[in-house]
């Protein structure tokens, strides 16, 4: 459903959240912030904090660029889905297929090699960077310099063991992609996902924003210094993309989106949620990863999305796909954008929620006559007692032993209804009638349920 976003609880929140990012700059000492709220289709607020540029004191907005770093990995990961729908590729193809000389030293006695899924979603177990300099001297090695690398490296973790973030596996990942495409990476990148969702701004080279890059920071002696920009070369497709807030916008409206690919839908429905689905999670299930996006559990939902941070720079997009909501922190300085969107998400989730459910439409009286029929007790196989009420419009059925499980029904037909949630979501519970037309159980997923004569 179309939420009316402008409704009072929702603008009120909405000043809560420029009140908190505005107290979150002040606190974290952050010379410049950009910041959105994109239900669906739409950026439906957003603002700027303090300074994309100090000495010239431009200010932070929604168009500012910022060196979104590890986002870019989000970008790679969607290459790598259309490569797959394109019939180019398999997610459990090995890298080496298409890189050959991606050869890396295994300890463990059932190695095999990682394949595209596991390198996507960090589950291969590789080294996190590998034996390059370029965190001292500010310039990245060549991807050929990062291939030969590898001779010297070996892995960390058994595959599939639990998740071990690795800008080395999506930076190989990257230019295996580009062998499979038969594009240079930009290129394809522009051409195939950027350009066609308008992220015209999107793109690899800060020298081409002038005065709307954003300024990147760090605190040196007490004092804000201007971080160096760093020189990604082989690791581009891990970190090297530059955006805005208005501009990644467009790429999370389009992970609420459904249908075919074609177009402004880059990908299908099926393969975004696809990429939202876990691969593997944490031993302690507080986060893990599926194709590309981080996977946690936020406000009692399942929130995806990325972050990023380089000297300078830190970033992040928080996504809540069943509720089409998303939070985008950009900052020009090294701080915890996670905490800063988990806390907007905090907020903003029972909101929505709330709203949603006031705006759902209201069964009229007769339509909440009409379930009365259904009301009462039935059980299967003489145990498993359960009961079937009315409550706020709705026929649920309750689980006598937990009352707090509560599954939906939504009349679907005469004597049948679709089941909203649980886990029987999308199968139908179909009445039984006897010769007088009086309901006397159900089938519910296939399995019978008699009624209880009260």
């Amino acid at each position: 459903m179309n939420l009316d976003t402008t409704r009072p609880e929702i603008s009120a929140a909405l000043a809560l959240v420029d009140a908190r990012l505005a107290t979150e700059r002040e606190d974290r000492k952050i010379p410049g912030l950009s910041a959105g709220v994109v239900y669906d289709q739409d950026l439906i607020w957003h603002r700027g904090y303090g300074n994309g540029n100090r000495d010239k004191l431009i200010p932070a907005d929604e168009n500012t660029i910022y060196r979104v770093a590890s986002i870019t990995k989000l970008i790679t990961a969607t290459m790598l889905m259309q490569l797959r729908d394109a019939g180019k590729l398999s997610l459990d193809d090995p890298i080496e297929k298409y890189l050959p000389e991606f050869q890396i030293k295994s300890s463990y006695s059932d190695a095999r090699p990682a394949t595209f899924r596991q390198v996507a979603s960090h589950a291969s177990g590789l080294p996190r960077e590998g034996t390059h300099q370029g965190w001292r001297n500010t310039t990245m090695p060549t991807i050929e310099d990062l291939l030969k690398s590898l001779a010297d490296l070996e892995m960390r973790l058994p595959l599939m063991t639990e998740p071990k973030y690795s800008n080395l596996g999506i930076a190989i990942m990257g230019h295996a992609l580009s062998r499979a495409a038969g594009q240079r990476y930009d290129d394809y990148v522009r051409e195939n996902i950027l350009q066609p969702l308008g992220m015209i701004k999107t793109g690899f080279d800060p020298s081409a924003y002038g005065d709307e890059r954003a300024i990147g920071y760090h605190i040196a002696k007490g004092k804000f210094e201007i971080s160096p920009v760093w020189d990604e070369k082989g690791f581009r497709p891990a970190g090297g993309m530059y955006s805005s807030v208005s501009e990644m916008a467009r790429f999370i409206s389009l992970q609420f989106r459904d249908g075919p690919a074609g177009g402004k839908q880059i990908l299908g429905g099926s393969s975004l949620r696809e990429m939202h689905s876990p691969v593997l999670v944490s031993p302690d299930f507080e986060y893990g990863f599926g194709i590309g996006w981080g996977v946690r559990r936020t406000a009692g939902k399942k929130v995806i999305g990325h972050s990023g941070g380089l000297p300078g720079y830190t970033t992040n997009i928080s996504l809540v796909p069943s509720m089409k909501l998303a939070v985008i922190v950009f900052t020009n300085t090294g701080t915890n954008p996670v905490e800063i969107s988990t806390g907007l998400l905090d907020l903003l989730i029972p909101v929505f929620a709330r709203e949603s459910a006031r705006q759902q439409p209201q069964p009229s009286a007769d339509e909440i006559a009409a379930l009365a029929p259904y009301v009462g007790h039935y059980h299967w196989l003489d145990d498993d007692e359960i009961e079937l009420k009315v409550l706020k419009g709705k026929l649920k059925i309750i689980d006598m032993d937990t009352p707090a499980i509560q599954v939906s029904l939504n009349p679907a037909g005469e004597d049948r209804f679709y089941i909203e949630n649980g886990p029987q979501i999308g199968d139908f519970v179909i009445f039984d009638r006897d010769s007088s037309g009086k309901i006397t159980g159900f089938m519910m997923a296939g399995y019978p349920l008699a009624r209880i004569n009260d």
